[in-house]
């Protein structure tokens, strides 16, 4: 053991290891993608030999590699690919923004931009604009009469419905639009006076369709986009410090082959662990999980960088909504998933295949908690689950009883701290009946020991916020304090962003801590988590980023 030279050394930090025999230390020593030793700098010093590099980390913060646990990794991305409304104030800022995109471009090329409004919300659209309302096709014409325009509307989960998209009259010709166009349901085509469309749509949809139905017509994220996208996406990531990410939401087909693809040449700098998204219709179940199972079953297949494993299996949804977007495959837009839908007993029926079959479950929650457990624990009677770690998706209320049931199941939790805590918290609280210490019951669940990961949802891409969400527990706009009890300690956000997103990927035993033979995860900050004040953590950079003892981000 003593021949062995270390091929990094961190020297002079503060070292938070969340290793309870040694929880904070001066120095590292990294070789061959693991940490070899932790210490004072005079206990790693032996270490080092001719070739070993060391770096002074003048006092800075390091801890362990952040695992995102419901990131929408793809999407960060993407969100750069068409040009930003945000700055703009006015309805005569969008068109002289437009009217500059025109100039480059040969008449008849498709002009398409974000959505109108502030991200990572949307919140203040159109009420940021001067005029207070959406611009119309005639104003988008004005801005360029030889281009089809098409204003994107906001993905529904970065707020909430309506959804409002903008077209200019050579995007509605393009997409066959008029007067006597009957929309899909749940989108409505706004008309003027003479029964006209204004080229503003509605949509009411949780999941949109305006993009596969009525704008169609609209350009589409092509796959080298996707592959760019995912390069950045995780780069932005790799700068707050994320190592590893899980997507419990599932993966379509296409998204799938972008991580493949970035895998294939070696630009998967990020730990992705990935749940497939159905492309089935439940009728079709009986063959499609067995077969998926064969590959996908257990802990998936894959390495260390990419490893795909389970299924997403909605529980109720919008049958309508399913069909035109199953139809649309293997398109996906924003989602990057299959929306599906499924009736109680369908998915009672395939919950049941997929425990048979070895297959871990990720489901979404958010409103349908009691009716997923009563089938789980049914499903528990006849096929062990507990080591299959079911997925408790977008868990965002909980009462004790349940969670009793939880730890019971051996089931997991992902959480989104930034969507219900921190943008809408009253909102559920009112939802909740007033029960504040229900909503995202983190305390209890660390209490009943029942393991989660904390995600961002990518709104936005930055772990910070959720960390803040967490332990402070206050609704972005009114401030108010929302179940205090159930607020974090610092140590246990921290833990739950590192060592609670490991064991959701099966890798507690190699990451989530900062110890010998552990991987070489690991983040450099400028604030300490456990002391800054929240403000200073929300947005902040890190100075390094290392995954498995290669530096993916470095200032």
């Amino acid at each position: 053991m003593d021949e062995i030279a270390a091929d990094l050394v961190f020297d002079n930090g503060h070292i938070l290891t969340l290793d309870p025999r040694r929880p904070v230390v001066a120095a590292l020593a990294v070789a061959g993608g693991r940490v070899l030793a932790t210490g004072g700098r005079g206990d790693v010093r032996r270490w080092r030999d001719r070739r070993t590099k060391v770096l002074d980390l003048r006092g800075a913060t390091v801890i362990p590699g952040l695992v995102d646990a419901h990131a929408h990794l793809d999407r960060e991305g993407l969100k750069l690919i068409y040009p930003s409304l945000a700055r703009c104030r006015s309805i005569a800022d969008i068109q002289q923004l437009i009217r500059r995109l025109a100039a480059g471009r040969k008449p008849g090329e498709w002009i398409v931009t974000m959505p109108i409004g502030s991200p990572p919300f949307y919140q203040d659209a159109p009420s940021g604009l001067a005029e207070g309302r959406w611009p119309t096709r005639a104003e988008l014409d004005a801005a360029a009469p030889e281009h089809p325009v098409y204003v994107r509307g906001i993905w529904g989960y970065w707020n909430r419905p309506p959804v409002y998209s903008v077209a200019n009259s050579r995007a509605l010709t393009l997409a066959g639009i008029t007067g006597e166009t009957a929309a899909p349901s749940g989108v409505d085509i706004l008309k003027d006076a003479a029964g006209q469309p204004t080229g503003v749509f509605v949509e009411r949809n949780a999941i949109q369709v305006l993009e596969f139905t009525l704008m169609r017509a609209a350009p589409r994220f092509a796959p080298a986009e996707r592959l760019r996208a995912l390069r950045e996406s995780q780069r932005r990531y790799a700068a707050r410090g994320v190592t590893a990410v899980y997507e419990g939401h599932g993966i379509a087909p296409e998204v799938l082959a972008t991580y493949r693809e970035s895998h294939a040449r070696g630009e998967l700098t990020l730990r992705c662990s990935l749940a497939v998204s159905p492309t089935w219709e439940a009728a079709e179940a009986a063959r499609a999980i067995p077969a998926l199972a064969a590959w996908a079953g257990g802990r998936g297949l894959g390495d260390d960088r990419l490893r795909v494993g389970g299924i997403c299996l909605h529980y109720g949804g919008d049958a309508e909504v399913a069909r035109i977007l199953h139809a649309a495959q293997p398109y996906t837009g924003w989602a990057g998933f299959v929306e599906s839908a499924n009736d109680p007993a369908a998915y009672r029926a395939q919950a049941e295949l997929a425990a048979a079959h070895g297959l871990r479950v990720n489901t979404l929650v958010t409103r349908c908690l009691p009716e997923v457990l009563d089938v789980w624990e049914d499903v528990a009677r006849r096929h062990p689950i507990r080591d299959l770690r079911w997925v408790l998706v977008h868990l965002n209320a909980a009462t004790p009883e349940q969670i009793t049931r939880i730890r019971r199941l051996g089931a997991v939790a992902t959480t989104n701290p930034i969507s219900y805590l921190y943008r809408s918290a009253g909102d559920e609280v009112a939802r909740l009946g007033g029960a504040a210490d229900q909503l995202l019951p983190h305390r209890s669940l660390a209490r009943q020991r029942v393991p989660f990961g904390i995600a961002t949802d990518n709104k936005p891409a930055d772990p910070w916020v959720a960390f803040a969400a967490v332990v402070a527990r206050r609704d972005m706009r009114t401030g108010q304090v929302v179940g205090e009890r159930e607020r974090l300690t610092r140590g246990q956000a921290l833990a739950a962003l590192t060592g609670g997103g490991a064991f959701v990927t099966f890798a507690e035993r190699e990451r989530g801590r900062l110890a010998p033979g552990w991987m070489a995860d690991l983040a450099v900050l400028e604030h300490d988590p456990l002391t800054a004040p929240l403000e200073n953590l929300v947005g902040q950079t890190a100075r390094l980023t290392m995954v498995g003892g290669e530096i993916i981000h470095d200032v």
